[in-house]
């Protein structure tokens, strides 16, 4: 089922005369947002259902409902944003991706991204990310891995919500997958698709957006800090200088305190 909802917990007025069944699908955080309820404020247990995982949550006035969190970004979803912290750190625990422990002793668990892989230490911490993590394939191959690659970027972006994507990194390593050489498998042709559509992003941006606007105002912030830095920079170097001079008239007075 999508959802279930105990007999003797008490519900939503709007949900009294619901039918039996409910409609086919996961009751995710976005289908349920749309009802135009109010937010839930309590964790009360997690769990694993038909769509993956799930949440049973409280509402105000007391009334339960399980949610449907099929993808990891769910637990980030507006919906959730009530919940004390400690409730949305164990339901991100929850859907994260399990660690997968390799022959050679390294683990590894999936980013925010099918292709970005996490480096995990022995004890369970982040030792880093490989933010372009595709296989070497053929020419053919590669271009609509890469391609994949580029509409999972672009859909996780317009979401809004979801766990941190390290974008630049990801252009960064599909850069440098472009750099493999030639004539055998490898990651360039996917590297090259991903960009293209990098490129085809920056044109439709350059044609639909307020870049200008936007550009100005990132340039001049910049400047701005540009002019602090070098403020600050001065003011530190005068304080050094007056430092050192105040150290070599102490030397100088001490000097002459012992030759009397």
């Amino acid at each position: 089922m999508a959802y279930f909802v105990p007999a003797d917990t008490p519900i939503h007025p709007a949900e009294v005369m619901a039918p039996a069944a409910p409609a086919a699908g996961p009751w995710t955080p976005a289908r349920h947002i749309t009802e135009g309820v109010t937010k839930p404020t309590r964790l009360l247990g997690l769990g694993t259902g038909e769509y993956g995982k799930t949440a049973l949550l409280e509402f105000p006035g007391g009334w339960q409902r399980t949610i449907d969190l099929p993808t990891e970004a769910d637990a980030w979803h507006p919906l959730l944003s009530d919940l004390p912290e400690e409730d949305v750190q164990r339901l991100r625990e929850h859907v994260a991706h399990p660690i997968v422990r390799h022959p050679d002793g390294t683990r590894t668990r999936r980013g925010a991204l099918s292709f970005i892989t996490q480096e995990i230490g022995r004890g369970g911490w982040w030792k880093g990310e490989r933010c372009f993590d595709v296989p070497a394939e053929d020419c053919s191959a590669g271009s609509v891995t890469g391609y994949r690659c580029a509409a999972e970027l672009l859909e996780a972006l317009a979401r809004d919500y979801g766990p941190y994507i390290p974008v630049q990194h990801v252009i960064k390593a599909a850069l440098q997958a472009c750099d493999e050489p030639r004539g055998s498998k490898s990651r360039l042709s996917a590297g090259f698709a991903f960009m293209e559509v990098v490129g085809h992003a920056l044109t439709f941006m350059a044609k639909h957006s307020l870049h200008r606007e936007f550009m100005a105002k990132k340039i001049a912030e910049a400047e701005r800090v540009q002019a602090y830095m070098a403020e600050l920079d001065a003011k530190e170097k005068t304080a050094f200088v007056e430092r050192m001079k105040a150290a070599k008239a102490a030397k100088r007075s001490k000097a002459q305190h012992s030759d009397a």
